[in-house]
Order: C-alpha cells, then structure tokens, then sequence
C-alpha cells in the first residue's frame, strides 16, 4: 500500500531530527515552503506537523513558528485538543487563541475527531488517558455524553463553542441567543418586520438551539409576530452537497412566491453555510441582495471567500478570544484545583452589509451568473 504524502512528511523530519540534522530548537519551514518542497498542499503539511507536534518531535510557538522539541526535557502538563478539524474556521481562531495563551510548560496533544461519534469517544478515551486536561469542540452526539459526564468528573474539562446537553463542565460559548437577537434588532431597525429563519436540523447542538430561541423570542416580542414558526425552515445538514442546495432553493422559492404583504423580506441563518447556500440560490434566482432581501448570518468564514458575503450582516464569533479564556480556564483549574464550574459567553461582534458597489471583479462575477440564472423560477 502507498504511504501518506504527509507520513511521509512526518517520517522525513523525524529521520533528520534522529540522524543529528535538526537539533532542539531548530526552526522548521513553513507550511507554504514545505507545500512547494513536496508538492503537496498546505493541508497535508499541516496534518503532518500537527501529527509530529502531538508526538512531541517538535513544538509550535507564536511568532517564531514550528521548531525542534527538546525531547530530553519534555513538559510534563499535557493539553488535549479534542476537535473536528484544526484548519476549518472558527475551529482555527479557537486553536490560535489557545495555543498563543499557553506556551511555556504545556504541550498540546491534538486529535482529530472528524464529527464522528465513535471517533470522537475513541479521542476522548485516548485524551483522558494521555493528558491532564481537555479542551474539547463537542459534536454533542447524546451517545457520547456518558463518557463526557465521567471525564469532567475525574480531570479539568472545558467545552468550546458548544456544551452538551446534561453536563456540569466549563464552556466558552458565543452568545448565540443574544447574538442572535442583536443582529434581528439591527434588521427591524431597517425596516424589516417579516423575517424568515434558516436552520440546520442539528437540534442536539447548543449552539442551534440558543439561535432558534432567540428567533422565536425576538419576532413574538418585538417584532409583533404571534407565529413566527410559518417562517422556520429547517434544513437536514447530514446530505449530499445537491440535496442541501434543492432544500434550500425549494424553502426560498416558497417564500418569496407568498403574497406581496405577507412575503418576508429578510432571512436569518444560522449559520455560514446555510448563508453561503442562500446567496448561492439568490444569485441563480435572481434575487438581488440586499435589495429584494436582506441576509443576517452568524458568519466565520473570510468575505473574499464568498465576494457576495459583503452585501450581508455579519455575527462574527470573536472566537481567538474566546480560545485565550478557554486555555487560561485550563491554567487556572490545573494550578488552583477544582474550581465551580463557569459559563463564559460572549456577544458577537455585528458587522452591517457593506451596500456600496461591488468591485469591477465581482460585477464580472455577478453577470456571469446572472446571464444564466433561471429567472422564471419564481411566478
């Protein structure tokens, strides 16, 4: 069987650190460089470092980059990183705040759960066996909670992002339900009374449900809706790439066909993929934005990953910030002991559509799939 681009990768540092050519301390090349070394994308060296880094043969550290570990002097507090993924954002953000918080007699074992219930109860097991901390981004999946309650009762624990339901432990968190009804306020306040909600079915994640609540509370209290449910549209998220758009297109089609007085004018996801899928659905439509409607979205992604993401409102996650009070949580339970469990949430940061003219690039980008764009999709 052919070896793994990036065991190889692994292998090859790992034969130069033995055979004498990079002693401790030892500055590696950078993820870009050695992308173009081996003619692989960052990726792969990325997985390589970071499978290199959890064995302890080299250390990361901020501003200096990824450097030889002295194995003959290896920190003895080990902090399990227990995530889905360590590139995709906000994951990233969070990493990049825990790992610039502690540096200096820490050293961080991650593994990769790839939103995989049996995965991820095979990484908590190996994490509470080799660590004396965790640090865990949960898929709240109800089959791993048993586990989850006998680890934060035997060792420090902290969730990011998410807790799972049942479970005294710490957690760093947006506040998505007050996040949520700030940036539905900044809607009314444009002028928007019919606001549709876009959610992903995932109705075990916190993070959803404090969405959905702040939704219901907002448009039955505020916004004078007595049945603000008629405007749900919830979105089955375990399909194929197709099968998600057709769901999408078929819910905004059926409400941009409603009655002129009764057609919403604004829709809220819940998050940035379904933002991407509506803008997506819109620009095939279409439909302008934010002219015909207006799109608010819990948003963690860059806008030059999506051009058209600029005519949105943004809830951005301060999410490097909430990785810093996730790791300084650790210090402080590993240092003083136990500690009563705490729930720190932080308000998004709003970041209003940009309505100015878009870039001669994205005018290009925009005709392009307007030219083609099945108008008469809606009566």
């Amino acid at each position: 069987m052919k070896e793994k681009r990036w065991v190889a990768i692994a292998s090859s540092i790992k034969a130069a650190i033995r055979g004498g050519e990079l002693s401790p301390g030892a500055r590696i090349p950078s993820e870009s460089d050695m992308a173009m070394q081996w003619n692989v994308s960052r990726m792969t060296v990325h997985q390589a470092l970071s499978e290199l880094q959890r064995e302890g043969w080299v250390v990361r550290k901020p501003k200096i980059g990824t450097v030889v570990a002295d194995r003959s002097a290896q920190p003895d507090t080990k902090i399990g990183l227990v995530f889905t993924g360590f590139i995709e954002l906000p994951q990233g953000g969070y990493l990049a705040g825990i790992e610039s918080s502690l540096t200096d007699g820490y050293q961080f074992i991650h593994y990769n759960t790839n939103a995989d219930t049996q995965e991820e109860a095979k990484c908590l097991v190996a994490a509470a066996s080799e660590c004396s901390a965790i640090i865990c981004y949960p898929i709240s999946a109800p089959e791993n909670t048993p586990l989850l309650k006998k680890i934060a009762a035997s060792m420090p624990l902290i969730f990011v992002d998410r807790i799972p339901q049942g479970i005294d432990a710490d957690v760093v968190m947006s506040d998505n339900f007050g996040s949520m009804v700030m940036g539905l306020r900044h809607l009314h306040a444009l002028g928007h009374g019919r606001i549709a909600f876009f959610m992903e079915d995932q109705t075990t994640l916190s993070s959803v449900t404090d969405r959905y609540a702040g939704y219901q509370q907002f448009m039955r209290q505020e916004a004078g809706v007595p049945d603000p449910e008629r405007w749900v549209r919830r979105i089955a998220w375990d399909v194929p790439w197709e099968r998600y758009y057709e769901q999408v297109e078929a819910n905004l089609i059926d409400l941009l066909s409603a009655p002129e007085r009764g057609r919403v004018t604004a829709i809220a996801c819940q998050q940035y993929a379904l933002l991407a899928m509506v803008l997506e659905v819109c620009v095939n439509l279409g439909v302008s934005v934010p002219g015909e409607l207006a799109l608010l979205s819990f948003y963690d992604l860059d806008a030059r990953v999506q051009p058209l993401a600029r005519n949105t409102h943004r809830l951005i996650q301060r999410s490097v910030e909430m990785g810093a009070i996730a790791a300084d949580r650790i210090r402080r339970r590993l240092i003083e002991g136990e500690l009563t469990a705490q729930s720190v949430c932080l308000t998004a940061e709003l970041i209003p559509a940009d309505v100015r003219h878009h870039s001669p690039a994205a005018q290009e980008f925009i005709a392009a799939r307007l030219s083609s764009a099945a108008k008469s999709s809606i009566s």
